[in-house]
């Protein structure tokens, strides 16, 4: 054993566990492969890495291979990252349907009666003929009629488009998310398939046998929602839970559950030591021949297997399957330290071959929960009571689910926040879920009743039965939490990737601290104190205006940031359906965005569902000063949002009229030209007309959704209208265009929130024609993503798009 792997192990004994020398050289080929998308971040980390591990001596050429790991993972990540995509083409462009024919390459059952399905050797004919797409084309089949087969073939008569997320900094990268995965082209089609269809497809051999295990389980299975989690524990099919289900499984704090992973891995090995111990009582002579640790780790592979085969070889079943494996062989030959090495060859073996996993949240989240449990659950384990009554048992058993949750829990913190921007400290309801899930729903009655329906559909059916009305009951619990407000949800800061090293470093100080290492514990301030200071330096310079329109598809959301610090949002972006919440997935995360959850000011320009959707997840979760609009509240659900929240939250909603000003700070003022109180127009427009001005200097011109009548009336006010900066009326629709508004406001150049080849096909010909014609410059949201613009304190841009 080298010195450095003899230093960590022989100082932490019997603490922290030790590292071998070569499981100290992973994370820097981890940080490699990140770097491909994270340079500095990733650089940063390999220094404090290297820091940290100097703390331990290492021994010489440590820094030179690490060094050299770093550089290989970048070279590899870059070497088996596919290629961005290409040029569109002109049909696509155009918007035309096309009939397209490929190969089902997956399938994924999604909540609400929906189908992920990727399609590989797709070729689309169009009136100019036929194209080949490479990479994968994402087809999400709503409310499908029939259910598909791996490697049938299809014809559809569709839209195509590029892959394309919301371009806004800071937030989950949608684009290389797909691209990683070679995913480059999407499609949407509802119900009956017109104008194309399915190939006839009868499947063989194990295929066959699944769909048939399917077939059986959606049989004898009830068509509730406690029904659905079966399809769900034995396939990885969500196809038949409710949106509402998967809701208040996550308020539960219990979303893991519906990922088929390392826990529902966990509970398929329970039941092979179960056999294991049953095998003893029944002969416990076999324990002198098979030890029951390696009994049970051989009773446990060929249900694994099947159990992998059945979730048809899932990316984080797959993962959970090789770190199992690892941790079974490190068993059956009898090691210490399974969970940790085990982690560590998984983590290589995964690597090795899919490098680009280190980017999947999926394997990230896998990987930092086992390490919480490693090196905190024995923390907590000290805490547990001692005794051998029956009463101790049963209270160590409730609290080595509570400790290990809480352990993986502190572990993921920083990421959960990061990636979904909010904080659900509700895993209470895992004590419940867990062994409920992993003793009785899943084995007897998932297993149980698959088994039985070969035999005796009516034992299958009441097991089953069973199990559904459990979940059933579990679900009833969750909403009535809910209801009660015992399961609260928080918009929470969300760090840059400075705060997520010091996180981690504080939390690794804190654990030398626990096991006496005061004085390398006080070393880590050292980077913590430079992380810091990096991020603090990053917040001072000149004073500025800053305004920013996020990428919000076809919807609008501003947002304005004062020289003080005051942030005020205008409009919250929307549409998209019922299933996606704007305010929660985009607008939310962003503001939060190294910013505690906070709202000085909130304008509504009007009440349109693309403009006010997203403020009603603002309203509910963000700390908001006031709330200003025209009077036009929006209808529907997120109507009953506004409301709820307003009473929630004490937020008295103030109604602005044409020549009202509101003083966001001192010097920067937002001027409200319209509408007047004499008007009467159109929902659009009626839209409230801002002006930003910074110590008299005029900035900014917000028209919100007005149409011609709208434009005319502030045209006709006698307003000052010159601003640097216009955002075109309603997304540059043609009903918007006015030259002579273009020529009052006279900018510098024009932005419009618009969607990616939006069914508007906004920004309109004619208004595009027109700002050419007078040499004035336009960005657009589709084109650019998160537009950014900046002003100084005389008034002039000096950061555009």
């Amino acid at each position: 054993m080298n010195q450095v792997a003899d230093n960590l192990i022989i100082e932490n004994r019997p603490g922290l566990p030790g590292l071998f020398f070569w499981q100290i050289l992973v994370p820097a080929f981890v940080f490699g492969i990140l770097s491909i998308k994270w340079m500095l971040p990733s650089l940063t980390a390999l220094l404090v890495y290297f820091f940290i591990i100097n703390i331990f001596r290492p021994e010489k050429g440590a820094a030179v291979l690490l060094l050299i790991l770093f550089g290989f993972g970048n070279w590899y990540g870059s070497f088996v990252l596919p290629p961005g995509p290409g040029p569109m083409e002109e049909w696509m462009t155009a918007r035309e349907k096309v009939q397209l024919s490929g190969i089902i390459h997956s399938i994924k059952g999604a909540p609400g009666n929906r189908l992920k399905i990727l399609l590989e050797d797709v070729t689309c004919q169009s009136e100019t003929g036929y194209t080949s797409l490479s990479g994968y084309l994402n087809w999400t089949w709503d409310k499908p009629d029939k259910f598909p087969f791996v490697g049938q073939s299809v014809s559809l008569y569709v839209r195509v488009k590029p892959v394309h997320g919301f371009r806004n900094s800071g937030l989950w990268d949608y684009d290389f998310y797909c691209r990683i995965k070679n995913i480059r082209y999407r499609t949407y089609t509802r119900g009956v398939i017109k104008n194309g269809g399915l190939v006839p497809y009868e499947p063989q051999g194990l295929q066959k046998l699944r769909a048939s295990l399917r077939e059986h389980i959606l049989k004898n299975g009830p068509p509730t929602d406690g029904g659905a989690i079966f399809p769900a524990l034995l396939t990885g099919d969500r196809f038949y839970l409710s949106r509402n289900s998967v809701e208040l499984i996550r308020r539960a704090g219990v979303s893991h559950i519906l990922a088929l992973s390392g826990l529902h891995v966990g509970f398929i090995v329970a039941m092979g030591f179960g056999l294991a111990w049953l095998a003893g009582a029944v002969s416990p002579r076999i324990y002198l021949r098979v030890p029951r640790m390696r009994l049970g780790v051989l009773f446990s592979v060929l249900p694994v297997l099947l159990y992998l085969w059945l979730g048809q070889f899932s990316p984080s079943l797959m993962r959970a399957v090789c770190m199992f494996g690892f941790w079974g062989l490190l068993m059956f030959c009898s090691r210490g330290r399974v969970l940790l090495d085990g982690l560590f060859l998984a983590v290589v073996v995964i690597l090795a071959f899919s490098p680009l996993s280190v980017f999947d949240l999926g394997f990230q989240l896998s990987v930092l929960a086992v390490s919480g449990i490693a090196l905190l659950y024995p923390l907590f384990a000290r805490l547990m009571p001692s005794g051998h009554n029956l009463f101790i048992k049963m209270t160590r058993f409730v609290l080595a689910i509570f400790y290990v949750s809480l352990s993986a829990n502190i572990a993921l913190l920083p990421i959960t926040i990061w990636n979904f921007g909010v904080l659900t400290p509700n895993f209470i309801f895992n004590i419940l879920f867990v062994p409920v899930l992993g003793s009785v729903i899943l084995p007897v009655c998932g297993v149980g009743g698959l088994v039985a329906s070969y035999f005796s559909p009516e034992l299958s059916q009441a097991l089953f039965m069973w199990g559904a009305k459990v979940f059933d009951w579990l679900l009833q619990l969750v909403r009535e939490a809910v209801s009660a407000g015992l399961l609260p949800e928080y918009a929470f800061y969300r760090p840059h990737w400075e705060g997520l090293l010091i996180y981690y470093l504080v939390l690794g100080a804190a654990l030398l601290c626990w096991h006496g290492k005061i004085k390398r514990a006080q070393l880590l301030l050292i980077p913590i104190v430079m992380l810091f200071g990096l991020r603090v330096s990053g917040e001072f310079g000149p004073d500025r205006v800053r305004m920013d329109i996020l990428d919000t598809g076809q919807s609008q959301c501003v947002v304005i940031s004062g020289p003080a610090g005051t942030r005020t949002v205008v409009d919250g972006g929307g549409g998209f359906g019922r299933t996606f919440d704007m305010g929660r997935s985009i607008v939310g995360p962003w503001l939060a965005y190294g910013h505690l959850p906070r709202v000085d000011n909130v304008f509504m320009t009007h009440g349109d569902r693309d403009h006010a959707g997203g403020l009603a997840f603002l309203f509910e979760k963000f700390a908001v000063g006031s709330f200003y609009s025209n009077g036009d509240i929006p209808s529907g659900r997120v109507g009953e949002r506004f409301v709820a929240a307003f009473k929630e939250k004490d937020i008295v909603p103030q109604v602005l009229r044409g020549g009202d000003e509101v003083v966001l700070e001192p010097g920067l003022v937002m001027q409200i030209l319209h509408p007047s109180s004499r008007f009467e127009g159109s929902r659009n427009d009626r839209s409230l007309y801002l002006r930003l001005l910074w110590n008299g200097h005029p900035l900014l011109s917000i028209s919100g959704d007005l149409d011609s009548k709208g434009v005319r009336a502030v045209l006709k006010s006698g307003n000052e209208l010159d601003s640097k900066v216009l955002i075109l009326p309603h997304h540059g629709s043609a009903g918007s265009y006015s030259p002579e508004l273009y020529e009052r406001v006279a900018p510098e150049f024009v932005l419009a929130a618009c969607g990616f080849l939006n069914r508007f096909n906004f920004v309109s010909k004619k208004v595009v024609r027109e700002l050419d014609k007078r040499q004035i410059c336009m960005y657009t949201t589709s084109a650019y993503g998160i537009l950014t613009v900046e002003w100084n304190n005389a008034g002039e841009v000096v950061t555009a798009p």
